[in-house]
Order: structure tokens, then sequence, then C-alpha cells
């Protein structure tokens, strides 16, 4: 019993450690919030780290306890979008009951977020380099493998194609990012023309493929 106690934590000592991981994760936020803000004001190029921390109640320095530098905040921005963008675009893939509607479905869910995003929407606007850079094939790497699998699981369904092609869901993920940064620097933004344009261009493609494997 005595043992016991002895290897037991100080009392307070859990409560201060669950304390000071929930500070910095509101301190975290907190700059991820006030970047969001100022990029969309000012643009990524314009904005600095000292603008970015003058939102918040933090010193300066707090900020390099999360982050190097706004590149790397501008970086998990970014890499918040993508898993958002992921996850509505395959619930939209999974509800659908026919290949053209889990195409429109997918590609419309796709560019409506684009546009609906404001930071995505203004640095594209402004810095649409910096952006794309974040978008390079590694990055899109997930989306491409998830999208693989849901025409795999459809195909099972009989709902998609049976082409075990391994470049229909890269080319698929390709043709809706290159849209989807025309789309946003146009006004007003086409999402519904862009939606059904890669609707066919697919919906012929993928044909095609069929008639060249039958």
């Amino acid at each position: 019993m005595d043992r016991e106690v002895s290897e037991a934590a100080p009392p307070g000592e859990g409560s201060l450690a669950g304390k000071r991981q929930q500070n910095a994760i509101r301190n975290r936020n907190a700059i991820l919030q006030a970047a969001r803000e100022v990029f969309c004001e000012l643009g990524y190029g314009a904005a600095t780290v000292r603008d970015i921390i003058r939102r918040t109640d933090l010193a300066t320095g707090t900020f390099y306890n999360y982050f190097p530098d706004k590149q790397a905040v501008l970086r998990v921005l970014v890499e918040d979008f993508h898993r958002e963008l992921r996850r509505r675009v395959h619930e939209a893939r999974a509800s659908a009951s026919t290949f053209e509607e889990m195409l429109r479905s997918a590609f419309g869910a796709c560019f409506r977020f684009f546009v609906e995003d404001e930071v995505i929407l203004s640095l594209m606007m402004r810095n649409a380099g910096e952006i794309f850079e974040l978008t390079s094939a590694t990055a899109l790497e997930p989306a491409v493998e998830e999208l693989a699998l849901d025409l795999a699981a459809k195909a099972r369904e009989g709902v998609g194609p049976a082409i075990d092609s391994p470049y229909l869901a890269p080319a698929m993920v390709a043709v809706a990012t290159e849209l989807a940064f025309r789309i946003v620097r146009q006004e007003p933004a086409d999402v519904e023309g862009a939606t059904e344009f890669a609707t066919a261009l697919f919906l012929g493609g993928v044909e095609r493929l069929r008639e060249g494997a039958s």
C-alpha cells in the first residue's frame, strides 16, 4: 500500500498537465483562426507573423511554440481544408445510386466547397501560386486513394464501372482540382457549369473505356 502511494502522481499534477494540454490546444486554434482572418484580409504574401499574433491575446514568441513560420500555418489550414473536402466528397459519392449521380454529386460538392471557404477563396484570388504549391500531387494522394476505394466499392455494388485502371482516380482528382482553381477566379463562380462539364467528360470517357474492354 505504501509503495502504491509513493508512486502515485503528486496531488494536482494530473490536472495541471490536462490544463497545459488544453491551453496548448486553445493557443494553437487561436493562432489558426487569427491566420484565417489575416490571410483573408491582407493576403498571404502581405501578412506577417506579427499581424497574426496581434489578432490573439498571446505573446509574439508563443507563435513559434506551435509553428516555425507563416507557411506552416498556411499548410495546416490547407490540410484541414483538404480533410473536410475529402469527407464531403466521399459522403456525396457514397449516397449515389447511379454512376452519373456519383459523378455529379461528387464534383458539385467539391466545387461548392472551394467557393464557400473564404480563406481558400481569398488566398486563391491573391496568392494562387502558394496554394497550388501546397496542392501538389503528393498532397492530393489521399484524395486519389479514397476515390479509388470508392470506385471499387461502387463497382461491387453494381453502381459504378468495373474498370481497373490506375489512371481513372488520379485523372478525376486532377480535373476536379484544376477546374476548382479556375472556378474561384470567376465572377460569378460557375459551379453548375463546371459540374456538368466534368460529369459529361467522365461519363463519356468511361463509356469509351468500357467499349475498349469489351
